[in-house]
């Protein structure tokens, strides 16, 4: 019995064999194979600062990106003054007439204000005066009067002037600042009757004369970086009574409001022109050739072996900037690897306490 079953196994496989080599005859010798799902090539597009793909900033449409991530910046109301000369040009008499549509930055409309205004002579803030405060009214009548003396009329020159802070005086938080204005006093004469409506505007948007500072910046897709040179600064200002001052840089990446890296350049001792020329190289995504998100900090500082670290002022650049903060990154971003080279007022964002 098992020879027999053996046997018929035998002829069972070799008519299987058979049947598969007819089948295979018929089908002209080409077997059939199997048909597998093939994986999805997953199709990447193109991204712009690859290695293996070609560099087509110009394709990138700048003009969308700047409306969206940089909206206007609406003023914050106005303020009339008029100022007046004597005639050997040592002294200079300042009304301070009225304020019209206050509104604070960053707080909802219907919230009171309680205005005042604080009248600096810039650089150096050596006169100050400041108006009595009115109560939950955005047009002010204020009809001050304050007189600056001991005016050197050869030492009148562009950055000359006085600089009128609005302020909203409140309970809980002290104070908010409404807005800033400035008269340079080479204009002066040229008024009619000597009288001005300046349009305030946001502090962070409004340069408070701190100097100005020169960067330039360059963008490298392909290598995934860019890299900015901390050139110089011109007219600081004096942040002690001995006048000493010692700058020096930190420059901040923030993506997405984290900081992922900094820089410092070196302290420059007792100038008010410091130079650096301090080269900053930051690594990036090249999967975001755009940038979008990346805003980079100059914070320039003052350094005291007494009292420490004293904040200047600052320059941020990116899609959020306004002015020509904005148009160097503009450039920078439409034309890599091409160093850009501009002059940037320096913003003062801290509080001020004089």
């Amino acid at each position: 019995r098992p020879t027999k079953i053996v046997d018929q196994r035998r002829s069972t496989l070799s008519s299987l064999v058979s049947s598969s080599i007819q089948a295979f005859d018929q089908s002209g010798g080409s077997a059939t194979p199997m048909s597998y799902m093939k994986k999805k090539t997953r199709k990447t597009p193109g991204v712009i600062g690859l290695p293996d793909t070609p560099v087509a900033l110009h394709d990138l449409n700048l003009d969308e990106l700047v409306p969206r991530y940089a909206p206007p910046v609406s003023p914050t109301g106005k303020l009339k003054v008029q100022l007046q000369f004597t005639d050997d040009k040592h002294a200079i008499t300042v009304i301070i007439i009225e304020a019209q549509n206050l509104v604070i930055p960053g707080i909802p409309k219907d919230v009171d204000v309680n205005p005042y205004v604080k009248a600096f002579l810039v650089p150096g803030r050596t006169v100050k005066y400041r108006t009595k405060t009115f109560s939950k009214t955005k047009n002010p009548l204020f009809l001050e009067k304050f007189c600056i003396k001991d005016l050197v009329p050869s030492e009148i020159n562009e950055d000359s002037a006085i600089e009128f802070q609005v302020y909203s005086s409140h309970h809980v938080s002290r104070r908010h600042l409404v807005g800033v204005g400035s008269v340079r006093l080479m204009d002066v004469e040229n008024l009619c009757n000597g009288q001005v409506d300046l349009i305030l505007y946001p502090q962070t948007v409004y340069r408070l004369h701190q100097g100005d500072l020169r960067i330039s910046g360059c963008y490298q897709p392909v290598a995934g970086k860019i890299v900015f040179n901390v050139l110089e600064a011109r007219n600081l200002p004096r942040v002690s009574l001995l006048g000493a001052i010692n700058p020096y840089v930190k420059v901040e990446m923030y993506v997405n409001g984290i900081r992922e890296a900094k820089h410092k350049t070196k302290v420059r001792q007792n100038t008010q022109d410091p130079v650096w020329h301090h080269q900053c190289v930051f690594d990036i995504n090249r999967e975001n050739p755009k940038l979008l998100g990346h805003v980079f900090v100059f914070h320039v500082l003052h350094k005291d072996m007494m009292t420490g670290v004293h904040k200047i002022g600052q320059v941020d650049l990116g899609w959020y900037s306004h002015g020509e903060q904005l148009e160097h990154w503009y450039e920078i971003m439409e034309h890599p690897h091409r160093a850009a080279d501009y002059w940037h007022p320096i913003i003062k964002t801290n509080k001020i306490t004089s």
